[in-house]
């Protein structure tokens, strides 16, 4: 049970630097968008590559970059440049599939320049030609690393005091940075306090010369295993140079835990994990993350919260706590556990990067508890808020959300499972499974959706807890199901639909399969998307809602003019 229990832990998952700030890409409908600089890869030549096997020239640091960490930009509104609309969506075709032997899952935001998609797998970053899939490069975490995580590889182009670098960070808590040119390593930084429970899995960003990385905690569920007192670590936010990996600030969600609550069993403050990637906002000189709840007593007022950070000092801006007293760990899972609090929370945190608004005033977040915040950038205050799910301990609104200029589109699960055991999963009861398209001004449902699959006849809902985006005058989204479908963003009605739950032979003669779609959801690069397919954490037991294990990434692209 032990052992089992540990390899639940090792997947477990509740979450940059862009080409612009955002700005230009939350035009609804706009397809006149070829001098956009996102889409300077239409002008990028570059000699013909092997398809797979291994390439016959070197990576070019200087080729334009088409799309960059989770959120796709510093404001983080997953909503992207590219040539795909509702008019050709329906011609996109598989280029390639890439499925290392080794991997079990595919984790990880790939970043894409008009040359090479930077992408993780297992704990090998990749560099690889984006049109032929021949491989420039691998490296490999050290000893003292682990897997990379769910999050973005984030690449930051060559300036006069750095070469090209790649940052990537794994589940011991490390943050690597990788020569973009050759692989090799420049620097590793241990981020957390505290040894085995600290880790990265929500996006970095970059901004000058300074690297933010979110920090989480895996004792939320290890402290099913491991001894002594419940819970010793919290979430963390740090920046770090970007050129050495010295630590310059660092903000801590709650003090030490040197409080009892009781003896033995549970001590505090602790958790409030930062899961997401955080919001840049240049002008204010301030960024924005999202926490989880507390593990025990005594609750904080950090938790469960938006934060507005200094981006100088990680001074506190000021803190939006959407719910007092969420205190919950994984031991709330067992009946009469000491270690659990009580009353016990609902774990109803913010796994959902904030997003800021093209108004430059306005923060969008979203929680697991299903309530969609609009909230004023300078000062925290609510202007509105919509509870569109019941929510759950896996959502709710899970991954992230995407904007135009006038919605924000919002995923729901409403998807819970006994986090323990591994066990049953389920929809909870009065679950409101779906994709919901809020008024940006108001917060009033638009449109909702709540498409559905056949699973051994009968017809089921499809849940979409992945990271949606938006690129023109479509909606992509990602099933646990392994489906992937472009929704009109005016009405939501479905354009196009592929099933990567699927086995195959992939670029190099290697086997692999698709399944489960989570965390990332569609990356859009361009002239095509990248998909990653098989997530292998919560998987439950009867595959109504989850296609399961993978480890496959699909490079998809429009049709080439002749």
């Amino acid at each position: 049970m032990r052992a089992k229990l540990f390899l639940l832990l090792t997947l477990i998952v509740p979450l940059l630097a862009a080409c612009s700030d955002g700005s230009d890409h939350i035009l609804e409908g706009s397809t006149d968008n070829r001098d956009d600089p996102a889409l300077a890869f239409l002008s990028y030549t570059s000699e013909p590559q092997p398809r797979g096997g291994t390439c016959n020239d070197t990576v070019d640091v200087q080729a334009p970059v088409i799309v960059n960490g989770f959120g796709f930009n510093h404001a983080n509104t997953r909503n992207q440049t590219s040539l795909i609309d509702a008019s050709n969506v329906d011609t996109l075709a598989v280029n390639f599939h890439y499925a290392p032997a080794s991997a079990r899952e595919k984790r990880g935001a790939p970043a894409v320049t008009a040359q090479v998609i930077f992408m993780t797998s297992g704990k090998q970053l990749l560099a690889i030609n984006r049109l032929s899939g021949c491989r420039y490069w691998t490296f490999t975490t050290p000893q003292a690393g682990s897997n990379f995580r769910s999050a973005s590889i984030l690449f930051v182009p060559a300036s006069d005091a750095s070469p090209a670098v790649v940052y990537a960070a794994d589940f011991n808590g490390y943050v690597y940075a990788v020569d973009a040119a050759s692989g090799e390593p420049l620097w590793q930084t241990f981020v957390g306090t505290v040894p085995h429970f600290h880790f990265v899995t929500g996006g970095m960003q970059h901004y000058a010369g300074k690297l933010f990385v979110p920090v989480s905690s895996k004792e939320v569920l290890a402290t099913l295993v491991y001894p002594g007192a419940c819970c010793t670590s919290h979430g963390m936010m740090v920046a770090l140079d970007a050129l050495s990996g010295a630590m310059l600030w660092q903000f801590h969600t709650t003090g030490n835990a040197d409080e009892t609550v009781m003896p033995g069993a549970r001590i505090g403050p602790n958790g409030a994990p930062v899961w997401t990637t955080p919001a840049l906002d240049i002008r204010r000189n301030a960024l924005y993350i999202g926490t989880g709840q507390n593990y025990t007593e005594p609750a904080t007022a950090t938790s469960d919260a938006i934060i507005s950070l200094d981006m100088d000092s990680g001074a506190v801006n000021w803190v939006f706590q959407a719910r007092q007293n969420d205190t919950w760990n994984g031991n709330c899972e067992i009946p009469s556990s000491m270690r659990c609090p009580t009353p016990p929370g609902h774990d109803f945190d913010f796994g959902a990067a904030p997003i800021l608004l093209e108004d430059g005033n306005t923060l969008i977040a979203g929680d697991k508890g299903g309530v969609v915040y609009s909230l004023r950038a300078d000062t925290g205050a609510l202007n509105w808020s919509n509870k569109v799910s019941k929510g759950s301990t896996l959502g709710g609104i899970h991954w992230g959300m995407a904007v135009d200029a006038r919605r924000v589109y919002v995923a729901a699960t409403d998807f819970n499972i006994d986090k323990a055991t591994g066990g049953v999963a389920d929809l909870i009861a009065g679950a409101k499974p779906g994709i919901y398209a809020l008024n940006l001004q108001s917060g009033a449902i638009e449109w909702e959706i709540h498409p559905t699959h056949t699973f051994e006849g009968l017809t089921t809902p499809s849940l979409y807890s992945a990271s949606l985006s938006v690129s023109n005058d479509l909606l992509f989204a990602g099933s646990l199901d392994g489906v992937v479908r472009a929704f009109a963003t005016h009405d939501g009605s479905e354009k196009w639909s592929l099933d990567t739950a699927v086995a195959f032979s992939d670029i190099n003669g290697e086997t692999g399969n698709g399944g489960t779609i989570d965390s990332v959801g569609v990356v859009v690069a361009g002239d095509g998307l990248l998909i990653n397919s098989g997530y292998s954490t919560f998987q439950g037991v009867d595959g109504r809602y989850q296609a399961g294990a993978g480890n496959a990434l699909f490079v998809l692209r429009l049709p080439q003019e002749q």
